[in-house]
């Protein structure tokens, strides 16, 4: 692995709790956000189950991780984890992955996380330019680089599944 990347994702993860002081609000989440949000909201739901279920160490260190960031950017953009949902699409996928198990299960949850974060990368790199939320907007700037770092991590976990 990269240790260049992992580095750099490491101090964007690390910049994303300096950034997402704002409480959370319970308020309808705003259209412009929802993408990212529910986009977390997958990436949290499959991480969850990966934490308890992956065989790979290297998943479930991954998903661990994972947790932890989105809930720093759902918090960065007013919003809660869990509260945007999932999309259909995302639905289905979180059930075949909860279905699978051992060497399979690892594989699925690695795919999804590689196909997630590239989803997110257009979204993050779309709402830098152009949110209209100052604080979601340096929480997409920052989430771009961890984004991109994670992409790195994630293939150089697939890269050792059997």
């Amino acid at each position: 692995m990269d240790r260049r990347n992992v580095i750099i994702g490491m101090a964007a993860a690390g910049m994303l709790p300096m950034v997402t002081g704002v409480a959370a609000q319970d308020r309808p989440i705003e259209k412009t956000k929802l993408k990212a949000l529910m986009g977390g909201d997958f990436a949290t739901a499959t991480s969850e189950v990966a934490a308890t279920r992956a065989t790979s160490r290297q998943a479930k260190t991954f998903a661990e991780l994972e947790i932890e960031e989105q809930a720093a950017v759902a918090r960065a953009f007013g919003s809660k984890p869990g509260a945007a949902g999932l999309s259909e699409k995302h639905q289905a996928t979180l059930q075949k992955l909860q279905a699978a198990s051992g060497a399979e299960f690892d594989r699925m949850y690695i795919d999804g996380q590689i196909n997630g974060h590239e989803e997110l990368l257009g979204i993050h790199k779309s709402y830098a330019r152009s949110g209209d939320d100052p604080m979601a907007r340096g929480a997409s700037m920052v989430a771009v680089t961890g984004i991109q770092s994670h992409l790195v991590m994630l293939k150089s976990i697939k890269s050792t599944l059997s």
